[in-house]
């Protein structure tokens, strides 16, 4: 981003443009100063204003490669203009000492060169000059990236209209390069927007409108546009043979977009761009893409390669990054010295009009310096105790958000648990009704063989009663069995019911699994009376008991569970054709470890949100659907057990949950 804006605040002059390859254009035309006729012309040059500008021009074709070579041409040019009182000559000529100091990072100097600049330009009267020292200032600050510095010397450029319309497209498309590095959209898109309308009537299109539509398309995710913009601004770089940076943006742009490929081509083309022209914090940015994509395919050479390409790059960053530390010291050296200057001026006067004025004046001054002295420490007290004051109040305010915050998370957990809960009671009902209704049928029948028992007594033989009361025997039998099971059942829904008190306990895995997969299952009829779903199981019988929290893993396997049965519920609302909903639950022992494979064949899950599916309060159902906790839940729950929990999904096709656990007992 900062190496386009250099590059449109290079364009001001347009004394020489920086052709983005391993040749550049300064490296040409050096060989071509390097022929005896163009030497001749400048051995033969008279000392007059044709030779200032001719020396301007060779100090601008060194600017970037050879700074060096261009602040020598600019002083012998800057000396000439001098010495002929050449206005229109020294203006440039302290521009180009400017950037070449920029170039070498050698901020003071180029700061000092542009101020000159800005002060011969402003007892000149020239506006073009003084426009010209405006940007020079702001070129410097933008180039130590002090971008709000550099829009105040812009913003002072913007007040002549005449020359802002004049270099209309130059100046909107920088002022849209630092509104963008402020981070400041709307104003960046408006200059952008004005220097792309003036491009688009220009034959010699300039690339850099191009290059910050796409950056800024891309900050609000619209790939799409973002990618064209790219395209359309690196044509027009490979059409001038000049600015051919848009190459990070773009990688940048397929990276997000997941198309390997083309990111990799164009970080790489961008690797050997930056290294041609020397931008380090471009070249890390490049190098990481390709570390981050390389690595993710498990291919270690290329991830060892970029790694060290990105390392090297980032030590020259850091050589620059002091280079910028050292630079804002000498300038708040800078500022302090004219600090004492105009105190040393204005102790001076003071000391002349001490020596002018009698004794009495003197206690008269001395009486005002400690009155002035008490008044300013009053204030100074007064002040720092409003911002302490302040400071107090905000502090109370961010400790009370964070309160706030806290407890609308337990509310939102506690609600995640009651939700678990609801659900489970719909599929406990199912599964007590069964024998409630066995113990109310059996109870009618006993009724009335102890009625007929009591009517036909004396009329029964002694073999027809005792056939009767082994019948109410054996139904009391099946009372008291079917009593017994609905009092497991209720034990049960007490016990996965209740706040886990995280103790673990030996528990049949198998049993857990099936027995959650039928309450999901009764409680999702229980809701949704056509729900209808093929059920699979297949539980590995080697595995028997291991020690787990068995309310925690209930919770992970009902929220799991639920999941897929919504998940295979949508897919069959939206119609399909010949489409079975299938739910299956299995598990499997490998070494010193179990496994639990929840797998439907639903919708599945986007790629673009699978990595976000684990953070808390993050859902992909409708508002009030879900609370966006159940597998944020699920995975810290799996954590605490020293397990893994992943995801393996096909758009279209359905979705797999594995949770994988340990099965030595300390776990």
């Amino acid at each position: 981003m900062s190496k386009i804006f250099l590059s449109a605040l290079f364009l001001f002059f347009s004394f020489v443009k920086i052709e983005a390859q391993k040749e550049n254009y300064a490296d040409s035309l050096k060989r071509e100063l390097a022929s005896p006729k163009l030497k001749r012309e400048l051995a033969s040059a008279k000392e007059d204003t044709n030779k200032v500008l001719l020396l301007i021009n060779l100090s601008d074709a060194y600017l970037w490669s050879y700074p060096d070579s261009g602040i020598l041409y600019a002083q012998e040019a800057l000396q000439l203009a001098q010495k002929l009182n050449f206005i229109n000559g020294e203006c440039p000529a302290y521009w180009s000492l400017e950037e070449a100091f920029s170039s070498k990072g050698n901020y003071p100097e180029a700061l000092n060169a542009a101020l000159k600049e800005l002060d011969l330009s402003e007892k000149s009267g020239d506006s073009e000059n003084l426009a010209g020292g405006y940007d020079a200032v702001g070129s410097v600050y933008a180039y130590s990236n002090d971008y709000e510095r550099a829009l105040y010397y812009y913003n002072k450029l913007k007040l002549n209209h005449a020359i802002f319309l004049r270099h209309l497209e130059d100046f909107s498309g920088t002022l849209g390069q630092i509104y963008l590095n402020l981070n400041q959209l709307d104003s960046a898109f408006y200059y952008t927007k004005m220097c792309y309308d003036a491009d688009q009537k220009s034959q010699d299109h300039w690339p850099i409108p191009y290059f910050s539509f796409g950056e800024i398309y891309a900050q609000k995710k619209e790939y799409a546009s973002a990618r064209d913009y790219y395209h359309r601004g690196i044509n027009y770089s490979i059409e001038k043979k000049d600015f051919l940076d848009g190459y990070i943006g773009i990688a940048r742009i397929f990276e997000k977009m997941n198309l390997v490929d083309s990111a990799v081509y164009y970080a790489r083309l961008a690797i050997d761009v930056e290294h041609a022209l020397s931008f380090p914090s471009e070249i890390v940015e490049a190098s990481k893409i390709l570390t981050d994509i390389y690595t993710t395919s498990h291919v270690t050479d290329s991830t060892l390669k970029y790694t060290q390409i990105m390392m090297v790059a980032k030590d020259s960053l850091f050589s620059q990054a002091k280079q910028n530390l050292s630079f804002n010291e000498r300038l708040h050296q800078q500022e302090l010295q004219e600090i004492m200057e105009q105190e040393h001026l204005a102790s001076r006067n003071r000391q002349n009009i001490i020596i002018l004025l009698s004794g009495l004046l003197i206690i008269l001054i001395v009486a005002i310096g400690l009155w002035r002295k008490n008044i300013y420490k009053q204030k100074s007290y007064a002040l720092l105790q409003k911002q302490k004051q302040e400071i107090d109040f905000q502090k109370t305010k961010v400790e009370n958000a964070l309160s706030d915050l806290k407890s609308t998370q337990a509310q939102l957990i506690q609600s995640e648990k009651m939700a678990s809960l609801g659900e489970l009671t719909a599929g406990i009902a199912h599964e007590i009704q069964n024998p409630l209704n066995f113990v109310n049928n059996f109870s009618e029948v006993n009724k009335e063989l102890i009625e007929e028992l009591k009517s036909q007594k004396s009329k029964l033989k002694t073999e027809e009663q005792d056939e009767i009361l082994n019948d109410i025997d054996v139904n009391l039998e099946k009372i008291l069995h079917h009593g017994k099971r609905a009092d497991a059942i209720v034990k049960g829904m007490l016990q996965h019911s209740r706040v886990s008190t995280g103790k673990k306990e030996l528990t049949d895995i198998n049993a857990l699994c099936d027995e959650y997969l039928r309450l999901s299952y009764y409680g999702m009829r229980a809701k949704e009376k056509d729900f209808n779903v093929k059920l699979e199981t297949s539980f590995d019988a080697t595995i028997g008991k291991i020690n787990v929290v068995p309310q925690d893993i209930g919770r992970v396997l009902l929220n799991l569970i639920n999941n897929g049965f919504y998940a295979v519920d949508e897919r069959k609302k939206q119609g399909p054709e010949n489409f079975e909903p299938k739910v299956s639950l299995s598990t499997k022992k490998i070494n010193n470890k179990i496994q639990i494979h929840v797998k439907d064949n639903g919708n599945g899950i986007p790629q673009k949100v699978l990595d976000k599916i684990f953070q808390p309060f993050f859902t992909t159902k409708p508002t009030g659907v879900g609370t966006g906790l159940g597998l944020s839940l699920s995975y810290d729950i799996i954590k605490a057990h020293g397990g893994e929990i992943k995801v393996e999904t096909k758009e279209g096709e359905g979705s797999e949950f594995v949770i994988q656990l340990p099965i030595n007992k300390e776990s």
